[in-house]
């Protein structure tokens, strides 16, 4: 005997899981591809906020003084948006961050330059700017992009070029 809720079946994937594996499968083909290396992986829900995040930090294969990592996060107010009655004005959907990381090096003003060519046009994002100083590993340069919007399942392509186009970037900071 199934049993159904409300018409709809038991497991309906939220938003955050579809746009997470759109995301996942776009970054795992580059790295299929030999064009980048996946270095690291977190999917976390975070339970004191009842959110979601998942990282994926990517590398290039032959130069590993820089990486970027992509992250995709939900909050409760965007997962439930779609589970429960949504609150008006709730839209189902994540935001979006990419940061950019490489050892503090005199080519650091140029990768600065090409990374907000690339990524800092808009208004709607929020750019910051970090120097990391490790006792142990050093001074380590970022640049972090927040995309400032929430992106919904409409937006699925520019989600699946997301890695792609980090990937890009990396290739002409490395040149």
């Amino acid at each position: 005997m199934g049993s159904s809720h409300g018409g709809q079946a038991m497991f309906d994937p939220t938003a955050f899981e579809n746009m997470k594996t759109v995301f996942e499968g776009a970054a795992y083909d580059l790295d299929l591809r030999g064009e980048a290396s996946i270095t690291g992986r977190k999917d976390l829900v975070d339970l004191a906020e009842m959110s979601r995040e998942y990282r994926i930090t990517l590398q290039l294969p032959e130069w590993q003084e820089a990486s970027v990592m992509i992250c995709l996060s939900a909050s409760l107010g965007q997962l439930a948006a779609e589970i429960l009655d949504p609150a008006p004005g709730a839209k189902a959907g994540a935001s979006a961050a990419v940061t950019f990381s490489w050892k503090n090096s005199g080519r650091s003003a140029d990768y600065k330059q090409m990374i907000l060519s690339a990524w800092g046009n808009g208004n709607r994002r929020r750019i910051e700017e970090r120097t990391v100083h490790s006792s142990r590993s050093g001074v380590t340069e970022e640049v972090a992009i927040d995309f400032a919007r929430l992106i919904t399942e409409d937006l699925m392509d520019d989600l699946f070029e997301m890695p792609a186009d980090a990937v890009k970037t990396l290739r002409r900071m490395r040149f």
